[in-house]
């Protein structure tokens, strides 16, 4: 059974820039390859991933539909091991992955699918937001 020092190993090994928060808490600042900010959480049999991105334009804004559609598009073709979220009024990166066989090349995985999405297409996403 991996544990939250597994989790650090493989966070060393991919060489991103983490701090440790203790209790399985990790944040993850890494400007060059998008991940500002990114937390990642042990959690019983799981590892969390979320990376909160900006907020959701207000209840009756024309952008608000637009872009949950875009939202929804892209997490149909645009993304392999993450998924967009909403969190009361935000919009997040998430993945989650099983503590219990993990290994390097998942987290590895993990973090270049959120940095790519988080370079790629969230300027575009805010740009929807403003915009309209």
């Amino acid at each position: 059974m991996r544990t939250s020092e597994d989790v650090e190993r493989y966070l060393k090994e991919s060489a991103v820039p983490y701090q440790d928060l203790g209790g399985g808490m990790f944040i993850v600042n890494d400007l060059r390859s998008g991940l500002d900010n990114l937390a990642i959480k042990v959690q019983d049999n799981v590892v969390v991933f979320a990376l909160r991105l900006f907020d959701v334009p207000a209840v009756g804004a024309p952008s608000r539909e637009a872009l949950f559609e875009k939202l929804l598009r892209l997490n149909s073709d645009g993304l392999l091991h993450s998924a967009f979220a909403l969190q009361e009024e935000s919009v997040y990166l998430q993945a989650a992955l099983p503590l219990q066989n993990l290994d390097a090349n998942e987290i590895q995985a993990v973090l270049d699918d959120m940095g790519l999405a988080s370079s790629q297409h969230v300027p575009a996403l805010r740009d929807t937001v403003a915009i309209n």
